[in-house]
């Protein structure tokens, strides 16, 4: 039984108000990783729409000082823990081992360090790749949002030491939080990512290129990297289905609607609620019945805000409807979308 076919099922349940059947909870999104492993990469799943990306602090005006933004004050040992044990990963080290990297690294900070090319040496050494796990550590913890700030300069000062992965995640995050060539601290991150590119070997760099391309407007461009990185169908692809959800809407784009259902609809049986939305958009005028499951599915993945296109479809519906019975289902049905849809609800 497929997943929409499932979805359907439950929705219809949900409507006639069984008691005895409980909705799922929401299905864990695949290939959604968000950070790059220094050893050959876990296969982890975590949502991380529940996050913003993290942006390159600003030392606001009035002398605020570097040791004031980088403080770990909210940020525990309890923290990491919890952290840790969300991800899934970063077993390399005991938690407080990781938390007294972070201590190291703050105290670098407070005693004049720039915190985008923090390095230690002799007993206080600290290795790229255990700054680069911390700084994903901090990647996870969403309050205070001093962590987030953390997150950047510990993958920038891993990026300065020499890690590739640091590199790659950085990159990623200045471009999706419109942040790329807007800190002169991290232009020779940027520097080193481009020549990554230019050597055109690695899929997850050519994803992230991609991606570059795709929000500057460069649709063509965009696909003819997408598709370089999917043709090196490497094993230690991690953001491969990134890669193809890109691909799809620069399709769109690209008024190739036909090659863009193609691509949504095999990362879509994957896991991705991403792609739903996408499919539940796309053929919401050709085809109702499964622009509604697409929809649905995405709904209960993670994509809440789907319930009100629902609702609207069902509005249409209701007001072409050849009868009254239809007409009144079809109210019912909006109704409880638009219900659903508040965030207040608990599905």
């Amino acid at each position: 039984m497929s997943r929409h076919v499932r979805a359907r099922q439950i929705c219809t349940q949900l409507l006639r108000g069984s008691s005895t059947t409980s909705p799922p909870a929401a299905l864990t999104l695949l290939n959604s990783r968000v950070v790059l492993q220094e050893q050959p990469f876990s296969r982890g799943e975590y949502q991380i729409r529940s996050y913003a990306a993290p942006r390159a602090p600003r030392v606001r005006k009035g002398g605020t000082s570097y040791a004031e933004v980088y403080t770990l004050e909210g940020i525990t040992v309890g923290t990491f823990e919890e952290a840790v044990k969300m991800s899934g990963m970063f077993e390399a080290l005991s938690v407080p081992q990781y938390y007294e990297i972070a201590q190291r690294f703050a105290e670098a900070i407070k005693h004049g360090s720039s915190p985008w090319s923090v390095r230690l040496l002799g007993q206080n050494r600290l290795s790229h790749k255990d700054l680069y796990e911390v700084g994903c550590i901090m990647r996870h913890i969403r309050e205070p949002r001093s962590s987030q700030a953390f997150a950047v300069a510990m993958w920038a000062s891993a990026a300065e030491m020499g890690s590739r992965p640091a590199t790659i995640s950085l990159a990623r995050q200045l471009i999706h939080s419109h942040a790329w060539g807007q800190k002169s601290q991290l232009r020779s991150v940027e520097a080193r990512f481009k020549q990554l590119v230019s050597e055109g070997k690695d899929p997850n760099v050519l994803t992230v290129e991609g991606e570059h391309l795709y929000e500057l407007g460069k649709y063509d461009a965009a696909a003819n990297m997408l598709r370089r990185a999917l043709a090196l169908d490497e094993k230690d692809f991690e953001w491969k289905s990134q890669c193809q959800l890109h691909l799809g809407k620069a399709y769109l784009k690209l008024k190739r609607p036909a090659e863009a259902r193609e691509v949504f609809e095999t990362i879509s049986e994957s896991g991705s609620a991403e792609a739903d939305v996408e499919l539940g958009q796309l053929l919401r005028s050709s085809d109702t019945e499964k622009a509604e499951q697409h929809l649905y599915t995405a709904a209960i993945n993670g994509k809440p805000e789907m319930f009100h296109h629902l609702s609207e479809i069902a509005f249409e519906n209701m007001n072409k409807a050849a009868d009254e019975q239809t007409r009144k289902d079809q109210q019912r049905w909006a109704m409880e979308w638009s219900r659903l849809a508040d965030p207040k609800v608990q599905f």
